[in-house]
């Protein structure tokens, strides 16, 4: 079987893994059920087999698979299903916020099947291990943040009576909060480890550390924001409610961040995220 073959058949049956999981995930929250480890077991299957597939297309074209939409897409997909499986095995006592979250990926796949699976070569300025390093703390940023999210959600979701007992049975709204706020502290700590190691990627590739390219400034402004939510909670001490919305835009900023401006922006670092 050649690599081609491989990739594709890996990366369809990862999608297909991922959509059951999705589903068996909404199934648990609408009857009240807790199968947890069928949906581990899913999700992780099928972060095994997307793994496979990118290292499939990783050895066929010879160098990181980031270079187009469909690659940036599969590789933001396979880090946002990273960090649910470890915030799934982590935290179990919030394990339901796996069906709050899963669904944006969900989103975010049917988004990644709209491109052509084609290959396309990288510039030389994408070959220093600072590509590497820039790249892992973003999604670890990404990760973070999109635990913290869905935890946000389900304080929202309790508040307003949805849920039913599965919301109902879950820590009081001060753990979940608590939770959220170390989850949102772990994303700003890779979200400034992210910028710090994509200035050196800069000053290496092209002379200079910071060139107020639009991904530059909106990765600025998102950094400011998670800072501000967690600046407003430290001081004000403000409720839960509140702290979930804060975060919640936060994302929404980092979400149009990493997954707009990369693909509208003709930046420097097109398609390195």
């Amino acid at each position: 079987m050649n690599l081609v073959a491989i990739e594709l058949g890996t990366f369809w049956s990862a999608l297909v893994a991922y959509a059951l999981a999705t589903a068996v995930a909404m199934w648990a929250l609408v009857f009240r059920r807790r199968p947890e480890r069928t949906l581990l077991a899913l999700m992780s299957v099928g972060l095994l087999l997307h793994t496979a597939a990118i290292g499939a297309r990783w050895t066929r074209v010879g160098h990181l698979p980031v270079g187009n939409m469909f690659e940036m897409l599969s590789a933001n997909v396979w880090g946002l299903m990273a960090a649910v499986v470890v915030g799934y095995a982590l935290l179990p006592r919030v394990r339901a916020f796996a069906a709050v979250v899963l669904p944006l990926v969900m989103m975010v796949m049917g988004w990644m099947l709209l491109p052509p699976m084609e290959v396309t070569s990288l510039p030389p300025t994408y070959d220093t291990v600072w590509l590497f390093i820039h790249i892992a703390f973003i999604k670890l940023f990404l990760g973070a943040a999109l635990i913290a999210l869905g935890i946000a959600g389900i304080i929202l979701l309790r508040e307003r009576g949805i849920g039913g007992d599965r919301f109902a049975t879950l820590p009081a709204d001060a753990v979940l909060d608590e939770t959220a706020h170390r989850c949102m502290a772990l994303a700003l700590i890779f979200d400034t480890l992210g910028i710090v190691a994509g200035a050196i990627w800069a000053q290496d590739a092209w002379g200079h550390y910071w060139s107020w390219d639009p991904l530059e400034v909106w990765s600025l402004v998102t950094w400011l924001c998670i800072g501000l939510t967690l600046h407003l909670r430290a001081s004000f001490r403000t409720r839960p409610r509140t702290n979930a919305i804060l975060i919640i835009v936060t994302f929404a900023v980092a979400f149009f961040t990493f997954f707009g401006i990369p693909f509208v922006s003709r930046a420097l670092h097109k398609g390195a995220i």
